[in-house]
């Protein structure tokens, strides 16, 4: 799952991050900024095991970039690791790659940021509710307003906290290795992603 934050009033970026924080309030955050390393160093963190207690946040200062391919910020959106990156500023063109390529984007000069967030947590009745025709509603309406890399983010959290609910071996433990499964099917073979996730969904 990738959030990015953008504005040049540190108070207002602190705010929008204590937004995006609140669903995530016992997962452990790790700093980064480029004295740490570099971007590709986060490819460490795609993938958290799902028996700790929460997926990890990456929590990024003033390292986006241009040069960076899309498909990398793709795997970060579609990560169950929450990547926040925080910046002053950011070229229009980069802020645009990176919504098509899953990210939720806070522009403080954007008031509907707000509204964006919300709604695409709603896409978690895609695993949540009760029928098969409820779920396949759910996951159209989410992919008609977000991409499908902003989607599997958000699924990867609402399974990894179900999960935590049940004992080993249980319905969401399942589901969140079959969501993974999906995904690495995707990134081998080049079939849709979006595809896959629908399939694994509608089989529930």
């Amino acid at each position: 799952m990738l959030f990015v934050i953008v504005g040049d009033n540190k108070k207002i970026r602190k705010e929008k991050l204590g937004e995006v924080l609140q669903p995530f309030s016992e997962s452990e955050i790790i700093l980064y900024d480029d004295t740490a390393g570099n971007l590709e160093d986060m490819e460490q963190y795609l993938y958290p095991s799902l028996f700790s207690l929460s997926a990890p946040i990456v929590h990024a200062q003033f390292m986006l970039s241009s040069d960076i391919s899309t498909d990398f910020y793709k795997k970060l959106s579609a990560s169950p690791t929450v990547f926040i990156f925080e910046e002053i500023t950011l070229p229009t063109t980069l802020v645009t790659t990176l919504k098509k390529s899953g990210a939720i984007a806070h522009v403080t000069e954007k008031s509907k940021d707000k509204k964006e967030q919300s709604d695409i947590f709603a896409a978690t009745l895609c695993i949540t509710a009760k029928d098969k025709k409820s779920r396949w509603l759910a996951f159209r309406s989410a992919m008609e307003k977000h991409p499908v890399e902003a989607i599997l983010g958000i699924l990867y959290w609402k399974v990894r906290s179900m999960a935590s609910k049940e004992k080993s071996g249980g319905q969401y433990e399942k589901l969140y290795h079959e969501l993974l499964d999906a995904q690495s099917r995707a990134w081998r073979s080049g079939a849709p992603l979006e595809a896959l996730i629908e399939k694994v969904i509608l089989t529930q």
